[in-house]
């Protein structure tokens, strides 16, 4: 069985329009979501056992303080086809994945992430919220074997959800 935690990134600041979308942080909600999250995912699930985030100051800030509540000895890779990738790119790198890898974290960023997790969930999520997290789980023993309609949404946790 695989499970894959596609993470959208907190809320981020759009104080300074000087600053490359790359370059923006999170802003004071994002800042308080992000490890709150990381408290609720710690008391749902296990550690994933891969965590890859965006190139993107926000991506890269909301999986630290995530990280810090839910599996704060992770290594986190960052790849930045998470933040330019299209939605067929990404699941090719899924695709890529280990089998002996069970659960993968994703961070990155919308439309990409919902498309994704509707695709892959054969669901219909309108738009991920900032901080969301959907939770799909496919029972193939092998990465390569996701496809459309291949996962079911296990869970879909967000900030205004509680």
């Amino acid at each position: 069985m695989k499970n894959l935690f596609l993470i959208r990134h907190a809320k981020s600041s759009w104080d300074n329009s000087q600053i490359q979308d790359h370059e923006r942080t999170l802003n004071a909600r994002g800042l308080q979501d992000a490890p709150n999250m990381g408290k609720t995912l710690k008391s749902l699930y296990a550690s994933p056992e891969k965590i890859i985030s965006s190139t993107a100051c926000r991506a890269k800030e909301t999986i630290a303080l995530i990280k810090a509540q839910w599996c704060p000895l992770q290594r986190v890779e960052y790849d930045k086809l998470l933040y330019e990738g299209s939605t067929s790119t990404i699941l090719d790198k899924i695709q890529t994945f280990p089998s002996e890898i069970s659960s993968v974290a994703l961070v990155f960023h919308n439309p990409t992430i919902t498309h994704l997790a509707n695709l892959l969930g054969s669901s219909s999520i309108s738009s991920i919220p900032t901080c969301g997290v959907v939770i799909l789980s496919s029972k193939t023993d092998k990465w390569n074997f996701l496809e459309v309609g291949s996962c079911a949404i296990e869970n879909f946790e967000y900030p205004k959800k509680n």
